[in-house]
């Protein structure tokens, strides 16, 4: 990626929907330009597709946890991150490093539904857990920025 390609995807980033002329016009190129090169990002998997940004209260989702996971069951982390891509209300998963090895980040409608998603993480993969429910959130899914403005 050069600097053009992070300056369109930084564009996209602030609006995924906005439109290739107007990208074209802010930044100084050809709309041909920017199409091609957005087209190529996509080809190599830079650009994975729009995502909406969801409020998760007003969506019925307003209990966040962030579940660490020891995995106790001999198997690969990828094994287990599998299974507990099984259930719909674990958002994000990651390998770390540290006590645990997966961080799993959780949204469910309430605490007692949180608790059937803790029994079927557990159920998913021999685990020791630990659990952390988020009180506030002040900001999420932010993007650094691509493009060095310093």
């Amino acid at each position: 990626m050069d600097d053009l390609d992070r300056t369109i995807l930084t564009a996209l980033i602030d609006d995924a929907r906005k439109p290739v002329a107007r990208i074209a016009k802010e930044i100084g190129a050809a709309e041909t330009t920017v199409h091609q090169r957005m087209r190529r990002m996509e080809d190599r998997g830079v650009i994975k597709g729009t995502r909406l940004v969801v409020d998760w209260e007003e969506a019925g989702l307003p209990v966040v946890a962030i579940v660490s996971v020891e995995v106790i069951q001999p198997g690969s982390l990828e094994d287990a991150a599998e299974r507990f891509s099984a259930i719909p209300w674990v958002q994000n998963c990651f390998a770390i490093t540290g006590e645990f090895d997966l961080l799993l980040v959780v949204r469910a409608h309430t605490s007692t539904h949180l608790g059937d998603v803790l029994e079927d993480i557990r159920a998913a993969v021999p685990a020791r857990t630990r659990t952390v429910i988020v009180l506030s959130t002040f900001f999420e899914g932010r993007i650094p920025p691509l493009v060095d403005n310093a």
